[in-house]
């Protein structure tokens, strides 16, 4: 059984090949707007953290270079160790840069003009900025000799030559550019640069990138597309400019059209979740055992329920599955699991930390962790589903055994519930089936091993898991 779910892999020659989300569609008329659209232009792809932005970004950037049309797929997160984003901007693009000029030596001399203008534009802000940090002890000259250039090596000989006025540095940068991408008598050739992970960046240097794209490389042929939690990365721009700064309005500034990613198809993600972590597998050999025919269904049905009731995204449903994955391959394949309340479980832990508490370790009754259930489901859903009775019954037969019966009043409701004529069909029958199977668990024997199923929950917090 693997421990985590690998990163989709985007084939180059078929980007499609893995695509868990039905993703192709909205990457089809993407990729057909970026054909027809007039440039220079700067689009962003906006979604929360873990929707799959870039696995979206990569099967553009994939799809287009079958086209044979020219893309740049650049992570701004990976380079944010740069001084200057331009610095890493120019690094990461040198190389497909040499497929545009294709042996053009006009073209070829237009680069080493822009390499050499985007030097002179870095070398002026990096010395103020460095004497800044180390209050004039450091020679700035020296620091840009042994780090800049390292970072630069092979784009231009001329990194350290003579500070030029900026304004000049600039126009020659952008006439560079131009001509890097000039067709005599045809329109200028299209560039495509898929700029990834804006929003993990420092912010200090993910606002500086912004800059540079809207200032520095608002060029005739440019194409830029930006994926981005607008949300999160306008919590990084107030954090530089204050919490009162007007942050969504200043990024609108930089982006002429945003792009919304579509909301994630949960359901199929959940179920090639359960392909990768080999869940099939582990469920099938438990099949022997009649108690546990039904374990599968009950824990994929369970987490999907409670998944799209609380709009978990994609990395979120990923983190929560490694965890289930831990506990499940702690436990035999003869030993009792019940799916439905570990799902529950595992997720009120990460997001209902008190009542879970509450309830696995000092005692209490189910009332609240079951008033947590009823806060997620709308009661319309609740009453129809099998798995909201499950969990709500487990919850209630966990504590009702003849030792320590410590389920308060939340079986009590439903035996009203039976016995009230003016409750409907369906709270009558929701009620029955609450009342059936909690009070099956009555006896030591029948019994739910709620300690046993703690420990394998609370072992999981022994390991941490990447974003």
């Amino acid at each position: 059984m693997e421990f985590k779910s690998h990163k989709v892999i985007v084939d180059s020659e078929n980007p499609f090949k893995n695509d868990r989300l039905n993703r192709q569609p909205h990457v089809d008329n993407f990729s057909t707007l970026l054909e027809n659209i007039s440039s220079p232009i700067v689009l962003s792809v906006n979604a929360p953290w873990g929707q799959g932005k870039t696995t979206f970004l990569e099967m553009l950037h994939a799809q287009l270079a079958i086209k044979e049309h020219n893309s740049i797929y650049f992570s701004a997160w990976e380079t944010d160790f740069a001084s200057d984003p331009l610095q890493a901007f120019l690094g990461e693009i040198n190389e497909s840069i040499e497929t545009l000029i294709n042996g053009d030596e006009e073209k070829n001399k237009a680069w080493e003009t822009t390499k050499k203008a985007g030097s002179h534009i870095l070398r002026k802000g990096l010395p103020a900025l460095i004497k800044v940090g180390t209050a004039g002890i450091l020679d700035a000259e020296k620091i840009i000799e042994d780090e800049s250039s390292k970072v630069m090596e092979g784009l231009t000989k001329d990194f350290l030559s003579e500070y030029t006025k900026n304004k000049e540095a600039i126009s020659q940068f952008k006439s560079g550019v131009s001509k890097v991408l000039s067709n005599e008598g045809s329109p200028s050739t299209r560039l495509f640069i898929f700029i990834d992970e804006l929003d993990r960046c420092r912010p200090t240097y993910a606002i500086e990138l912004l800059e540079r794209i809207k200032h520095l490389l608002d060029i005739e042929g440019l194409v830029f597309v930006l994926a981005m939690d607008k949300v999160q990365l306008s919590h990084s721009v107030k954090g530089i400019y204050g919490d009162k700064f007007e942050a969504i309005g200043y990024l609108r500034r930089f982006i002429d059209i945003e792009y919304t990613l579509p909301e994630s198809d949960l359901d199929a993600f959940i179920d090639q979740l359960y392909i990768n972590f080999g869940f099939n597998d582990f469920f099938q050999k438990r099949m022997q055992y009649q108690e546990f025919q039904y374990d599968k269904d009950h824990l994929k049905d369970t987490f999907k329920l409670l998944a799209n009731a609380k709009k978990l995204s994609l990395r979120e449903v990923e983190q929560l599955f490694a965890k289930i994955n831990l506990v499940i391959q702690s436990t035999a394949e003869n030993i009792y699991l019940y799916p439905s309340l570990l799902a529950f479980l595992i997720i009120a832990k990460e997001y209902h930390y008190d009542n879970y508490n509450d309830y696995i370790n000092k005692g209490d009754t189910p009332e609240k962790l079951i008033s947590d259930l009823y806060a997620m489901i709308p009661l319309s859903e609740l009453l129809g589903s099998h798995s909201c009775a499950l969990v709500e019954s487990y919850l209630i037969g966990a504590k009702y055994d003849d030792y320590n019966n410590t389920v308060g009043d939340s079986l009590k409701r439903h035996e009203d519930i039976e016995n009230d004529e003016s409750s409907s069909k369906e709270q009558k029958r929701y009620s029955d089936k609450i009342v059936q199977i909690s009070t099956s668990f009555s006896g030591f024997r029948n019994s739910i091993s709620l300690d046993s199923l703690k420990q394998r929950i609370e072992m999981v917090e022994s390991f941490q898991f990447s974003s």
